[in-house]
């Protein structure tokens, strides 16, 4: 199996920026999505709309497995865009998942399902199995020397030629405890590495192939 890696600085500098700005003054650094909201001239719902649409688009294969799923908004609306694919969402949270898959029930989708699992640990059984994997707004909640391991869980769910699609907040002030880290482009793994453009400038959306 491929080891798809940070870049081997990444992790150190996360760590430093990560000490640096958890103790900041949220009123010193204004954060994007800070000046959308107060500026007023922004929908909030369209960049949403349009990064969950950037990632679909990339989604290729009919096995899917959204890691990190929260409510499955994302899953969800892959899998009823999409009859053909088979749909796993993953998550920490119990209740989301209960109600993601009571969402699944209600909208008649018989093409997706979801487990409460943990990205750092995962027990999902088909390793070598999917497709596309996809991790959306979930890496900075993890701490800087954990974000390898997700990164290898990730691909090891991968068949060989498989897709690996990830989001993040771009360059985005740590404000609360639950964002544990930054990213910025310079940070992310070099040549396997290819921007998804699409995404709006709020987020940094790259994929990564598998290779045989």
């Amino acid at each position: 199996m491929d080891r798809v890696s940070v870049s081997p600085s990444m992790g150190s500098k996360l760590k430093s920026h990560y000490e640096r700005s958890k103790n900041s003054s949220r009123d010193s650094t204004r954060t994007m999505t800070d000046n959308w909201i107060t500026s007023g001239t922004w929908d909030f719902g369209a960049p949403e709309k349009a990064r969950m649409q950037s990632v679909m688009d990339e989604v290729q294969g009919i096995h899917i497995l959204d890691m990190g799923t929260r409510d499955g908004t994302f899953a969800l609306s892959l899998a009823q865009a999409h009859p053909k694919m088979v749909v796993t969402g993953i998550d920490t949270d119990a209740s989301s998942i209960e109600w993601a898959n009571a969402e699944a029930v209600k909208r008649k989708l018989d093409n997706v399902t979801f487990f409460v699992d943990d990205i750092l640990n995962p027990k999902v059984p088909q390793e070598g199995y999917y497709d596309t994997v996809v991790v959306m707004e979930t890496l900075e909640h993890l701490p800087p020397n954990q974000v390898q391991t997700a990164y290898d869980n990730c691909m090891s769910f991968l068949r060989n030629g498989g897709r690996l699609l990830i989001t993040v907040p771009a360059n985005t002030h740590i404000s609360d405890e639950d964002h544990r880290q930054v990213f910025y482009r310079e940070y992310v793994a070099g040549p396997d590495v290819v921007w998804i453009e699409k995404c709006p400038h709020l987020w940094i959306a790259w994929k990564i192939e598998k290779k045989g």
